[in-house]
């Protein structure tokens, strides 16, 4: 049985974080998001940073130039290291391999003892930027289609590029040693669910070990996924079948999770001490899902550096501060977290266990 790297539970391993938390100090984040850059090579229809067609109102801030300058991000991974930060993932923002220094980023982020992971896209997962990334913890491709025409249509690249993410990610699974887990994120639409089964066991041919299943985010939510519901239920349960002790299928397709919801009914977000992000425009925000928007904003690290802001007063600020039935009326991914660390912290933690 594979462990599942997507269990909000996965905080028991960090006691001290939950301590933290009861006696109310800011530590060190356990791991960083890093958005290296905004540009991207597709244009995904739906993508959340507005790249494609649809606005979801979760990223308002975002500008599709800025790229995080060599400088200051190996200045960033020095003071990761000093931290004692644990992982650090690359991701988007725009293509994180496009940076024209995500090579040495990632090299450094290793040479740390630092682990590494990416959520890529999949075109540029070649040469030595996939020679890099046999060293990392998981590597993740981003795939929301299930031929050259939902890609080339979705995507708004040539259909050729099917069959070169593809070639990259069975490249990738054949070179890379077992200890780099080799994923995809699959987030589901209105478009892309008919051979959603078929195209798993494709995946896990091509040496994939996991895929994970996620419904697109869209403020009519709940309206959006009815028609397709039970058709994504049946591709689901059929993928599901596939699965063995070398492949997994991980499925967070619950409509009624409380995620997808625009009000969260607790007041303390405790992720964004845990997991904050780095964004392209050299702000730190509370998490991916306020990442380029006002209200989750930490503070800018330009002028300073990050171990100097996470620390200070306004950091502290925006902590105490941050109140998610309020201001985070979107998706938010964590939710299952903040609810299970709220419940830790009203235990008595006395030795009648």
């Amino acid at each position: 049985m594979k462990n599942n790297r997507y269990s909000d539970a996965k905080i028991v391993w960090f006691p001290e974080k939950l301590a933290s938390f009861r006696d109310g100090n800011i530590t060190a984040p356990i791991y960083v998001r890093v958005k290296p850059t905004n540009r991207c090579n597709q244009k995904c229809d739906f993508c959340a940073y507005g790249h494609g067609d649809w606005d979801i109102g979760m990223h308002e801030t975002v500008e599709h130039r800025d790229v995080i300058p060599r400088q200051k991000m190996l200045e960033v991974l020095e003071d990761f290291h000093a931290l004692g930060v644990k992982a650090v993932t690359y991701s988007g923002g725009g293509e994180p391999l496009m940076h024209p220094d995500i090579t040495e980023f990632m090299s450094t982020t290793v040479q740390y003892g630092i682990d590494l992971s990416i959520i890529t896209n999949g075109s540029m997962l070649e040469g030595e930027r996939a020679a890099i990334l046999r060293s990392s913890n998981w590597t993740r491709v981003s795939m929301d289609y299930t031929d050259a025409t939902q890609m080339s249509q979705s995507r708004r690249v040539p259909e050729n590029q099917f069959g070169r993410v593809l070639k990259n990610i069975s490249e990738f699974a054949k070179a890379k040693p077992r200890s780099c887990e080799l994923g995809v994120n699959y987030i589901v639409t209105q478009t892309n669910v008919t051979g959603l089964a078929a195209f798993c066991k494709r995946l896990r041919d091509c040496g994939v070990e996991n895929v994970r299943i996620s419904p697109v985010w869209r403020p009519d939510f709940a309206a959006y996924h009815k028609p397709i519901a039970s058709a994504v239920a049946s591709e689901i349960d059929a993928a599901r079948a596939l699965t063995n002790p070398a492949f997994a299928i991980y499925s967070s397709y619950d409509l009624d999770s409380s995620s997808h919801q625009i009000r969260r009914g607790y007041h303390k977000c405790y992720f964004s001490q845990m997991v904050p992000v780095v964004g392209a425009d050299q702000f730190i925000y509370g998490c991916h899902n306020v990442a380029f928007s006002e209200h989750g904003k930490i503070g800018s690290i330009k002028n300073r550096r990050f171990r100097d802001l996470w620390f200070s007063d306004e950091a502290r600020r925006f902590f105490d501060g941050l109140d998610p039935d309020v201001s985070c009326r979107h998706q938010c991914a964590s939710d299952g977290r903040n609810k299970l660390i709220a419940g830790f912290l009203e235990l008595t933690n006395d030795n009648f266990v």
